[in-house]
């Protein structure tokens, strides 16, 4: 689920290769409107897939000349950057 306000959307839940597509869809609008921040605070459960959503983000907003910043990555989400190698890529 996201719950945007302002500038930031709230993800929790689940951010796996099952939600992530609809997170994607539901996620796209409010990219456009110019969300700059992706909280992953209340994330619950994620595997790569999670990366791929927020690299998909950061390439929209490149796209339109913007940036955007991640917070509250939990752990897992490190871990895997790290595994993948892209750790420094992450918009934190």
């Amino acid at each position: 689920m996201i719950a945007c306000e302002d500038a930031r959307c709230r993800i929790t839940g689940a951010v796996t290769v099952d939600s992530v597509g609809g997170l994607l869809r539901e996620l796209q609008p409010q990219l456009a409107k110019g969300v700059d921040t992706l909280d992953f605070s209340g994330v619950e459960t994620a595997d790569s897939a999670a990366l791929a959503l927020i690299f998909s983000a950061m390439r929209q907003a490149r796209q339109t000349g913007h940036t955007r910043a991640c917070s509250g990555l939990p752990d897992s989400f490190i871990t895997l950057a790290e595994l993948y190698g892209v750790s420094g890529l992450l918009p934190v």
